[in-house]
């Protein structure tokens, strides 16, 4: 399956791994229970405790033997839902493309960092699959947390994933393995990034961000309540949003009910190499 790619290279997409396809009673289910209280949205496991965890497992796309557990805990409190992942990183690594000054050139060129990353997406309309080239079509809600772009400002990039075999504006065009054509659109929540590109012309530091947090973000931008931290060899992540947040762009969560979904996982690594898991049943 190939999932969460954002700002890909489509043509790299064609070969990868090859899970087998499930029907609907065959994917993994994961279980949103009723919480006692609203655990704090702090990177810490110490709300978990009596929350049962399910592994999930993630393969890497192109290296099917390159293998990642992702664990997760989901839990609902009155109008809010809860998720608690954990999952194993030699390296904290939270610098995303930065300016480095080349004295040789005399200018910044792009760093070779990349920070590291963690995706949810949430079915929303249409047959949804966490393969983007599986043929079908759907729309999708995406929570991107980013090491680097995102926790500082503790929230996740809310996006979302649009599958059409109809061209689309501002997409990507993919070709299936069947020759016909597939469009993908990523809008960002309230068509606006949580932070700013910035470019530098005259030598300040060494190293320059690329990436700075917007002072003001646009209302529904930082729906998803966001903190990773980084400890003993692994990310700890906590992220948490209204259930409904009366917002076109957001999926609606709802008691006793399933959401079709999926997992990435980033280890500082480019968008078209990452971990992803196959399609999972996220079950309220």
């Amino acid at each position: 399956m190939r999932f969460f790619l954002p700002s890909f290279l489509v043509t790299s997409l064609l070969t990868g791994l090859n899970f087998p396809l499930a029907s609907a009673n065959e994917l993994q289910i994961i279980p949103v229970v009723q919480l006692q209280s609203a655990p704090l949205c702090d990177g810490s496991s110490d709300d978990w405790k009596d929350v049962p965890s399910i592994e999930i497992p993630l393969m890497y796309l192109g290296e099917p033997e390159r293998v990642k557990t992702v664990l997760l805990k989901a839990g609902v409190f009155h109008d809010e839902v809860y998720f608690y992942s954990e999952w194993e990183d030699s390296t904290e690594d939270t610098l995303h493309k930065p300016h480095i000054w080349d004295e040789t050139k005399q200018k910044y060129v792009e760093g070779p960092q990349r920070e590291d990353r963690f995706a949810l997406e949430f079915a929303m309309e249409g047959d949804y699959d966490a393969n983007w080239f599986s043929g079908k079509e759907f729309k999708a809600d995406m929570w991107n947390w980013k090491a680097g772009r995102t926790n500082p400002i503790q929230i996740s990039h809310d996006k979302m994933t649009i599958i059409s075999r109809q061209a689309l504006a501002e997409s990507y065009k993919g070709t299936l393995p069947d020759g016909s054509s597939i469009y993908i659109q990523r809008p960002n929540d309230s068509g606006e990034e949580p932070y700013e590109t910035k470019r530098y012309f005259k030598k300040q530091q060494e190293l320059m961000l690329k990436y700075v947090p917007r002072e003001k973000l646009y209302k529904g931008t930082d729906d998803i309540k966001a903190k990773g931290i980084w400890k003993d060899g692994k990310w700890h992540l906590e992220q948490c949003r209204k259930l409904d947040t009366q917002q076109a762009d957001d999926v609606r969560f709802a008691l006793h009910t399933t959401v079709k979904g999926a997992i990435a996982v980033f280890d500082h690594d480019e968008n078209e190499h990452h971990f992803i898991s196959q399609t999972l049943l996220f079950q309220f």
